[in-house]
């Protein structure tokens, strides 16, 4: 049948492998999961309203700023790392205080939201 006959073996592709060179500044840090999960943070973000989200760079690890508004100096940075115990949690970037397992989002965003509110109270 040629080169188009169809098939009904599925394929799958796999995700291409972490850059080893870029231009410009190169980061040799695997940021896949890092990303995926403050991107699930973010969207636990996305239905409060007064907070924005904004990811950046900080040392060469991906963050997510969690950035009230209308409250100046109240941003919380959040970062996310891998642990000895097998699981990434996210952290407070600027205290290093742990804010809880990277695949609970949800909870998390409470949690930061609390942070901000008692800190705007305060």
């Amino acid at each position: 049948m040629g080169a188009h006959a169809r098939s009904s073996e599925a394929r799958y592709i796999s995700s291409p492998p972490e850059p080893s060179q870029a231009s410009g500044p190169a980061t040799l840090i695997p940021q896949r999961e890092r990303v995926a999960f403050l991107t699930g943070l973010a969207k636990a973000f996305a239905h409060i309203e007064g907070i924005v989200t904004v990811f950046t760079d900080a040392q060469g690890y991906v963050v997510l700023n969690v950035i009230p508004l209308g409250v100046p100096g109240r941003v919380v940075t959040v970062g996310c790392r891998y642990c000895r115990d097998g699981a990434w949690w996210l952290y407070d970037v600027r205290t290093g205080e742990a804010i809880g397992p990277a695949n609970a989002s949800k909870a998390a965003a409470h949690q930061i939201r609390t942070r901000i509110e008692k800190a705007t109270a305060a």
